[in-house]
């Protein structure tokens, strides 16, 4: 296991090359299923398979919907379609008893003050993450969503698709950019892209499964973080690029909105058709 001495070095070294911050939403951000538990939304999902009632063991046990969703994808499209549109229905009923991670504004804070953006890279509904960020005041300061829009899970972390997504848009290098997540899956993610990434243990257990797993760095609060950022000023031209790309929204399977870059302020996908469309 990775020594807290460690850790504080390694996270030194990460936050003095972070330029953009992305975070997962479901554990950095929020709590989503704090008021709608992750378990029933499974169960719900399950009741769609209709003669496919005869599950896997691992996949009619699991607590995870998107466990359940990337099942259905393996017995066709239109059922994993149907799934991914309930879920997403579910996780709009979820943000709105979802508890706000501590310290995570604190961090969005110390992020726009001293240059960096933030984004959001989510599994999660693209709708549920903006609604989130719209109850909580959070909207007009996160500069990107890359969450879910489609209904193939293979797009979704561990796959580095919708992080490589959100570097492009962000007109970034990989190496200025960090993801900040609490699973596995984050990390894996991360690591096929070639950003940088936190591990965000806040649970027993998961301080070794995100080290196993190679998360450059591990903290158990973000308060961590947004201490480490306050104290590290990045390039102040990202405050300007941070404001410019508010609101936007990306996800699988392509972008919808050119994105701007930092240095010129021009579009850097002039002429370029987008493959989706914002949810």
């Amino acid at each position: 296991m990775t020594s807290p001495a460690a850790d504080s070095s390694d996270l030194d070294a990460i936050v003095c090359r972070t330029r953009h911050l992305l975070l997962d939403f479901d554990g950095p951000v929020c709590s989503v299923f704090a008021g709608l538990p992750a378990h029933i939304i499974a169960d719900r999902l399950r009741k769609l398979f209709g003669d496919h009632a005869q599950l896997p063991a691992n996949v009619a046990r699991t607590p995870d919907p998107i466990e359940v969703f990337t099942y259905a994808a393996t017995i066709s499209t239109d059922l994993a379609t149907r799934i991914e549109a309930e879920m997403t229905d579910q996780e709009l009923a979820a943000v709105v008893t979802a508890a706000p991670t501590p310290y995570v504004h604190d961090v969005v804070t110390a992020c726009q003050n001293s240059g960096r953006s933030v984004s959001i890279v989510s599994n999660n509904s693209a709708r549920a993450v903006h609604a989130y960020l719209a109850r909580h005041g959070l909207d007009d300061r996160i500069s990107l969503v890359v969450a879910r829009t489609s209904h193939d899970p293979a797009l979704l972390k561990p796959s580095p698709h919708l992080i490589t997504q959100a570097v492009e848009a962000l007109d970034a290098e990989p190496g200025e950019c960090t993801l900040v997540g609490d699973s596995v899956t984050d990390v894996q993610g991360a690591r096929l892209a070639s950003v940088h990434s936190i591990g965000y243990a806040n649970k027993p257990g998961e301080r070794e499964r995100l080290s196993e797993a190679g998360a450059g760095a591990i903290i158990n609060s973000l308060a961590d973080l947004a201490l480490k950022f306050r104290a590290r000023v990045a390039d102040p031209e990202l405050l300007q690029l941070s404001l410019r790309l508010q609101g936007r929204t990306f996800g699988a399977p392509g972008l919808s909105v050119p994105a701007v870059n930092r240095r010129t302020g021009a579009s850097s996908r002039e002429g370029k058709s987008s493959q989706g469309d914002p949810p």
